[in-house]
């Protein structure tokens, strides 16, 4: 049983069914009427009594603590005390409480030290906070917990998201969505230690990685995985899976996992178009640098069509520049534009001291999407080109060559078959120099990336025009370019 004392033009002796119809007359008396109540009836159903009536100078106590009630015209507070008494009642609040009410009304409390200095704070505040404060106020005082609260019917406004610029807004959704996406992954390797036959296991690192499919394709960075014969991936909902590699192109810096997580633990990323990226857009990366999970990072595009060098050796182009803070652990994340699709995956920084210098490299989802569905489909990527083996620039430029020299010439490829010549040696141990490609298309090629370039830009089967000089003539023939495995 709990007891009300209600505070009103009313006579004395008053029932519980009579108050609604007795607050309505106009009475001589202003006195306390208490009223014993079973818990059933409390507050919030005893103030519903008085839902369109329009009182004066009431108030509803609970033991000794004072809650104000506003039904219809104002309530004015009478008599000595109540002031100490609804302070009473504020301290029976939690600190943590008081300040998720002070959030929600906007107040300002990073003065206040002290859960007393709180108090009057909400004291000296409560008649001004909004609604949805007053709302959150009074669930505390009712006894609820916020557990209570965000498993009832009743409304809490998340007190800080009123605050939030639009562009928070955005980035706070872009990461609740996409972050079930992104997982950590860890490689090790056994070996035997020293006359011991039962082998260790030996980590080699950790890494990022993202789910592809519903099928348990995930995507991570070569150099993630290269040295390690062992991955274990851990998804969102914290279950850890042993990774099978399904594919790896070392060239472009991509790997290819597959996990066997059932559908409902998957949830693949939303892959979006590198094409048309521009500098000065907004970006986000999500990762596990340095072992912490799923981390995010912001900032903007900073360069498009970047160059950088392979763990394999060879160039990646078009690679999208950005100011996001990667580091160690962010390899093999995502990166994501403002609407949270992938544009690119998180693969080097440029860094004196080995951490984030604002200048990071992500592959971008054009070719990841090319190169992961091949290794998918295939297990390996394939590249159009002409079946030869060229010499590096460093001895091209030795022998005095301007283009690319041809060393070697596949048997039956498509570079014998339009009967272009390897470099070879004489009878007497002298260099013949071979063909050297200086043009494809039109295009003139200065380096061997150059001509990886040229042919990457077309598809397997298709007719280019290839410009080599033998000797003192140049020459133009015509090749179809063959599968060749990169």
């Amino acid at each position: 049983m709990e007891t009300f004392s209600v505070l009103a033009k009313a006579p004395t002796g008053i029932s519980f069914q009579q108050i609604r119809g007795s607050l309505t007359q106009n009475g001589n008396v202003t006195k306390p009427v208490n009223v014993v109540v079973p818990k059933s009836l409390a507050k919030a159903r005893l103030s519903s009594q008085f839902h369109g009536t329009k009182l004066r100078n009431v108030e509803f106590v609970r033991g000794e603590s004072w809650t104000r009630r506003t039904c219809g015209v104002a309530v004015a507070f009478a008599g000595d005390g109540k002031s100490s008494q609804k302070s009473n009642d504020l301290e029976s609040l939690k600190a943590s409480q008081i300040k998720k009410v002070l959030d929600a009304g906007k107040v300002d409390y990073r003065d206040c030290l002290e859960k007393g200095e709180l108090v009057k704070r909400l004291k000296d505040t409560q008649e001004f906070i909004p609604p949805s404060a007053q709302q959150l106020l009074q669930s505390y005082l009712r006894g609820e917990d916020d557990a209570e609260l965000s498993a009832s019917s009743v409304e809490v406004a998340n007190p800080v998201e009123g605050w939030w610029l639009e562009a928070e807004r955005n980035t706070v959704k872009v990461f609740q969505d996409c972050s079930p996406s992104v997982a950590n992954i860890t490689t090790s390797s056994t070996a035997n230690i020293g006359l011991s036959l039962n082998p260790i296991e030996i980590p080699r690192g950790t890494g990022s990685a993202f789910v592809w499919d519903t099928d348990g394709h995930v995507v991570t960075n070569y150099h993630v995985v290269m040295n390690g014969n062992k991955a274990k991936i851990t998804l969102a909902d914290a279950s850890t899976w042993e990774g099978k590699v399904i594919g790896v192109a070392k060239n472009k810096d991509l790997a290819v996992l597959k996990i066997s997580a059932p559908a409902k633990s998957l949830k693949p990323i939303v892959v979006g178009s590198s094409q048309a990226l521009q500098v000065g857009q907004h970006v986000l990366a999500i990762g596990n640098p340095f072992g912490l999970d799923r981390t995010l990072t912001s900032g903007i595009i900073s360069g498009v069509g970047r160059d950088i060098r392979s763990i394999g050796g060879a160039t990646i182009r078009g690679v999208v520049q950005t100011d996001a803070s990667i580091n160690p652990g962010n390899s093999g994340g995502p990166l994501l534009d403002s609407q949270g699709r992938l544009i690119g995956v998180n693969t080097a920084i440029y860094s004196p001291s080995g951490a984030s210098a604002g200048v990071g490299f992500a592959i971008p989802v054009d070719t990841v999407r090319r190169v992961v569905n091949e290794l998918i489909r295939k297990g390996k990527v394939s590249r159009p080109g002409l079946g030869i083996m060229c010499a590096n620039d460093s001895q091209a430029k030795q022998l005095g060559v301007n283009g690319v020299l041809i060393l070697g010439v596949n048997d039956n490829g498509a570079a014998a078959k339009a009967g272009l010549l390897a470099t070879k040696r004489d009878l007497f141990g002298r260099i013949e120099l071979g063909d050297v490609i200086v043009a494809i298309n039109g295009n003139t090629l200065s380096r061997v990336d150059d001509l990886v370039a040229a042919c990457d830009d077309r598809q397997i089967g298709e007719r280019v025009r290839v410009t080599v000089k033998r000797g003192n003539m140049i020459r133009d023939v015509y090749i179809t370019l063959q599968e060749i495995d990169e």
